[in-house]
Order: C-alpha cells, then sequence, then structure tokens
C-alpha cells in the first residue's frame, strides 16, 4: 500500500468516525425540549486579510451574532434548550436579571415575546441603567416586566425571591442565567452544535488548532465537550469578561462540572480531563461591563479588515486576548484559528462616548 493509498483510507475512516459521532450526539440531543429561535447554522466566516495582517495561517469567525432574534447573540440558540425545558414542565413565566445591560435578559426577553411567554427581568441599578439605551432599551421595546433591583444586591437571591412571590400568585416560573444551574447546563449543550457545525462547514480540512469565544463557563463548556465527541485535539480558550469578585462567575471546577453534566444529559461517557479547561480572566479590566484600550483596539481592528463589528464588553475583549496571544507567540503562524462571535452588538451604543473618544 503506498503512503498516498493510506493517507486517503485514513481520511476516509477519520471522517467516516466523525460523522458518526456527530449523528449520534445530535440524536440524544434532538430528543431534548427544544424551541425553535435561532437561524441555525450560524455562518464561518473566511477572514483572509486578517490572517494575513496577523501572520498566521486561517482565521475564521463563527458569527453568532447572526441568530436572528433581537440583534442574535450566542444566548438565543442557549434559549432553544432552556425555554423548551421551560415549557415542557409547564412553566408560566421566565425570571432572569443581571445588568442592566445584559444580552442574556435581552435575548431572554425577545424569545419570550416570540413564543408568548411571560418573562421578568430584574436588571440591577447599575451606573448603566440611568440612560435607557442599548440591550436595557431593547428589554423594553420587546414588552417585557422590568423590576429593578439594587446595584449591591444579589442577583440570585433576587430571582429567587422573586420566583418564591409568583409562586404565591399562582405561576409556576423558570429562573435563567446565574445561580440557575439547569440553565446553564442546558446552555452548555446548546453550544455543542457550535462546533458541529464548524466541522460541518470546514468540511474535509482538518481541524482548527485553537478556538476562542467569550465565555462566562456555559459556551466554554459546550465547545470543549464538542471537541471531545468528535476527537478533536482543538484548545478551547474562554476569555471570561469578569472574574472572581463577580456573582456570576464560575470557577475552573464549576465549568468542568457543567461540562460533566452536559455529556451526561446527550450521553457522552468517555472521561474527559479537566487540564482542559482553559478560562483565562487576563482581559477583564478594571472591572465587568467597562471597555478596555484592548477591547476598543480588536473592534476597530476587525471592523477595519472584515467589516465585522464587535462588543466592547464581551467579544472585543475575547478578540482582544486571541490578539495578545498571537503577539505573545502562543500561536504558531501555521495555525488555524476559529473565533466565536457571541454578539452583544448593543453594548456599542450604551458606550458610545467612550468609543467616540478613540475613533
Amino acid at each position: 500500500m503506498t503512503p498516498v493509498v493510506k493517507r486517503n483510507i485514513n481520511h476516509y475512516f477519520g471522517s467516516f468516525i466523525i460523522q458518526t459521532r456527530k449523528r449520534r450526539a445530535r440524536g440524544a440531543m434532538g430528543k431534548l425540549p427544544r424551541v425553535k429561535l435561532a437561524h441555525l447554522p450560524t455562518p464561518l466566516d473566511d477572514c483572509p486579510r486578517s490572517a494575513q495582517e496577523l501572520n498566521i495561517n486561517k482565521l475564521y469567525i463563527k458569527r453568532e451574532d447572526c441568530t436572528g432574534l433581537a440583534f442574535g447573540g450566542n444566548k438565543v440558540r442557549q434559549h432553544e434548550y432552556v425555554l423548551g425545558k421551560a415549557i415542557s414542565v409547564g412553566s408560566t413565566c421566565i425570571i432572569q436579571g443581571a445588568a442592566s445591560q445584559s444580552n442574556h435578559s435581552r435575548q431572554i426577553a425577545a424569545a419570550g415575546a416570540k413564543l408568548g411567554l411571560r418573562v421578568l427581568l430584574t436588571p440591577k441599578m447599575d451606573k448603566n441603567i440611568e440612560n435607557i439605551q442599548g440591550n436595557y432599551l431593547i428589554d423594553h421595546l420587546l414588552g417585557c416586566e422590568i423590576l429593578p433591583i439594587p446595584s449591591n444586591a444579589s442577583s440570585t437571591d433576587e430571582k429567587n425571591k422573586l420566583a418564591q412571590r409568583v409562586i404565591s400568585e399562582g405561576e409556576k416560573p423558570y429562573i435563567s442565567g446565574m445561580g440557575a444551574t439547569d440553565s446553564l447546563i442546558l446552555g452548555a449543550v446548546a453550544c455543542v452544535e457550535i462546533i458541529f457545525e464548524i466541522a460541518d462547514a470546514l468540511g474535509n480540512q482538518n481541524p482548527p488548532q485553537w478556538i476562542f469565544s467569550a465565555s462566562q463557563g456555559s459556551t466554554q463548556a459546550g465547545l470543549l465537550l464538542g471537541c471531545e465527541i468528535l476527537g478533536w485535539k482543538t484548545k478551547i480558550v474562554g476569555i471570561n469578561p469578569l472574574n472572581s469578585s463577580h456573582e456570576a462567575h464560575l470557577t475552573h471546577e464549576q465549568i468542568f462540572e457543567l461540562i460533566e453534566s452536559a455529556a451526561k444529559l446527550i450521553g457522552y461517557s468517555k472521561q474527559i480531563d479537566s487540564n482542559k479547561v482553559i478560562n483565562n480572566i487576563d482581559y477583564v479590566g478594571d472591572e465587568y461591563g467597562v471597555p478596555t484600550p484592548g477591547s476598543i483596539g480588536a473592534i476597530k481592528f476587525l471592523a477595519s479588515k472584515e467589516g465585522i463589528l464587535l462588543d466592547p464588553i464581551y467579544s472585543g475583549k475575547a478578540f482582544a486576548g486571541l490578539l495578545d496571544f498571537i503577539a505573545q507567540g502562543s500561536i504558531d503562524k501555521k495555525d488555524k484559528v476559529v473565533f466565536v462571535h457571541t454578539g452583544g452588538l448593543p453594548a456599542l451604543f450604551t458606550h458610545n462616548q467612550i468609543l467616540s473618544k478613540a475613533i
């Protein structure tokens, strides 16, 4: 057998194994309660000008900002499973709360409007709540019930208190977001499909060496689990927009627990190495929710090279992390990199004054 024939046979069987693994996992995921919300699959954009500028082999951007519902974002994909579960257990309302400019809240409010579900939001009365702009403006337009809480209050505690109140009124609430482990696990399951879509789009190409994404936990957990299922050795780097001082921060161990729980939910039983969890808090900046010079620079870079806009809090900081990894030499010039664009574009308008100074 010649080396060329052997390579072709190995490639054929490798492709067959990957397709089989995807089919099995998708079959298991298809048995979970789910609603239709997102425009899927999202595009995988080839960015040759950026790759050339950065001196790497390939840069692809997975456009989760194109999921289609109220400015899109990766949470739309996740809410298909989260709200599918809520409806399946007879929930009559959804409770979510975080910062006033929460992308999660905006997307779940939009999903509730589409599905005819009552949505109650508990945004924090932080410094961005005074100017009704960005995500907070969209929340109002979507017609959800907005019940602000003090800036120093625990979102988890306040959501639980609200749940008890609506239960006393005869409702059956479902809590989403921080403190709601069930929804975080389902969010991870949803993000497994991001990897499968990337594999479908790449076709016969080899897997990427790196995948970067903004992630507090669920997104990264799903991406890593998807790579495990396909047998990819890709490094998944989650750039966290918040650190341990924030209530929503998940430890390395908690992120790994999400991976294990999501794997169990879809019937994947192989052992996963917890050391593969790379969740980086080096690009948060002074505090959560504030643009950094790095995120602003990342926005300007990708906008000028590809016509793709990032947000200054999540995707901008994540791309800043990617740029820094390249600058430090961690990413080889022969490497193929995928950046998962998680959306969050309304934040551009919330932080217009800071951004305008950088123009």
